[in-house]
């Protein structure tokens, strides 16, 4: 959905909004253009007002039936639930098939089938058909496509054919991308000028900070995100950023209070939901205030799907508390439940190491491997985690061939879990070579 705050704020939008919502309150039905309508729904999802937004959709499709952004919006909504062909169905009821909105939704079908190379070879197909004066939109528009869907390194092929395009949305869109790129420091510069430039734009506030946030600069992003605060005081982003970054400073009484004021500026059914009651419940346990930590679990509705991982949590938080057997009952239903997952053991597993049950958590992990490793031989989690306890047992020997494993075969979780052993910038492939220089010294 397309979130332009500077639209959405304008005088001119506010017109229309309140012209639609008049009629509509008077039980009229307004006669509007599609496109008004369009932009009307994607205000009231920016709002997180997602019922009226259908609404208002529904309302063009009833006026429009083969209007391009009204179909186009629905289509989005049906990639969004994976329904491939009903967002198919959408794009062949467009009317208009030359129109741009018809080609990006085309190839947006395709990225979300992940066909990249097809979907870049039909905008690349497509491109020879722009116009001169409209062609440096276009490759904006692609790139677009690419960063919504995670494919940074493609966004930023289409970005490089730009040339000499200083605009205000051109440095957002590759600030956006070097920050998918993982150049958290590069998109931190740009959006620091784009605030230079507006510095009343909560979305580049916020954008700084969760820069700043990958960057472990935690106390900066809360600086950036308070600035959004001042703008917007019930910015759910802001105020998430705010909460996780207080977290990481240890500062969990402050933390709870900004995680409780984005449940109350959000709808009771936001996805986020069932996380931030999970961040809420481990502060409150860190705090020693068990109870209160379960009581934010009680919160979380169980799903069918995920009740494994709930019964994993509050085993956790029982453990933490010092009520072992309750936690024992939760670890082993999660088990029974998960079919003896891997997954599901392997975070018990950690939950005892985290809980500083060593001993436990070490003889633990030794069945585990020799288990998994019969079971499924491409099953590589855990060998981080093993070496990280062997670490702290002082078993040395045991430490590096772990880690060893750990750097062969997941060397992502190798440098989430282990990367504080080592100095700062320190490549997963050199993290052996390092510690065996340790030993020796």
């Amino acid at each position: 959905m397309n979130f332009d705050e500077e639209y959405f704020t304008s005088e001119e939008f506010q017109n229309i909004l309140e012209s639609y919502e008049t009629s509509m309150n008077e039980g009229n039905a307004p006669f509007m253009d599609a496109d008004d309508l369009v932009d009307i729904a994607d205000y009231y999802n920016w709002q997180g007002e997602y019922d009226k937004a259908d609404e208002t959709i529904e309302y063009a499709l009833s006026l429009y039936p083969h209007a391009t952004l009204p179909n186009v919006y629905k289509a989005r909504q049906a990639l969004q639930l994976k329904d491939f062909e009903g967002a198919r169905q959408y794009a062949a009821n467009i009317e208009q098939q030359d129109d741009p909105d018809y080609h990006y939704l085309t190839a947006e079908i395709l990225i979300a089938e992940e066909r990249i190379d097809e979907s870049d070879r039909y905008l690349r197909d497509y491109a020879l058909r722009v116009d001169d004066d409209e062609y440096q939109d276009f490759v904006k528009d692609c790139a677009n496509l690419y960063v919504d869907y995670g494919y940074s390194d493609k966004a930023y092929e289409w970005m490089t054919r730009l040339k000499g395009d200083d605009s205000d949305d051109f440095k957002e869109l590759m600030a956006r991308t070097l920050f998918g790129l993982g150049k958290y420091q590069d998109s931190e510069q740009l959006f620091n000028e784009l605030i230079d430039r507006n510095p009343f734009s909560g979305l580049y506030w916020n954008a700084l900070a969760s820069s700043q946030y990958m960057r472990e600069n935690y106390s900066d992003s809360i600086t950036s995100s308070e600035y959004a605060i001042a703008i917007d005081p019930s910015d759910p982003e802001a105020l998430l950023i705010k909460a996780n970054s207080l977290q990481q400073l240890g500062n969990e009484e402050e933390a709870v209070k900004y995680f409780q004021r984005y449940t109350e500026a959000t709808d009771a059914d936001d996805p986020q939901l069932p996380q931030i009651y999970t961040e809420m419940a481990f502060c409150y346990s860190d705090m020693g205030q068990h109870d209160k930590a379960l009581e934010m679990l009680n919160r979380i509705e169980p799903q069918s799907e995920g009740q494994d991982e709930l019964l994993v949590l509050r085993g956790h938080l029982l453990l933490s508390g010092g009520k072992v057997a309750e936690a024992e009952a939760a670890f082993r239903q999660a088990i029974i439940l998960s079919d003896s997952s891997p997954l599901v053991l392997l975070r018990i597993i950690v939950s005892l190491y985290d809980n500083r049950y060593l001993e436990a958590s070490y003889k633990m992990f030794k069945k585990f491997f020799s288990i998994v490793n019969k079971l499924d031989d491409q099953f590589h989690s855990g060998y981080a985690y093993m070496a990280l306890v062997c670490h702290d047992m002082k078993k040395t020997d045991e430490f590096l061939k772990y880690l060893r494993l750990a750097v062969e075969y997941n060397p992502q979780e190798a440098k989430t879990v282990l990367g504080s052993l080592f100095p700062e910038g320190t490549p997963v492939n050199k993290y052996v070579e390092y510690m065996e220089g340790v030993k020796e010294s």
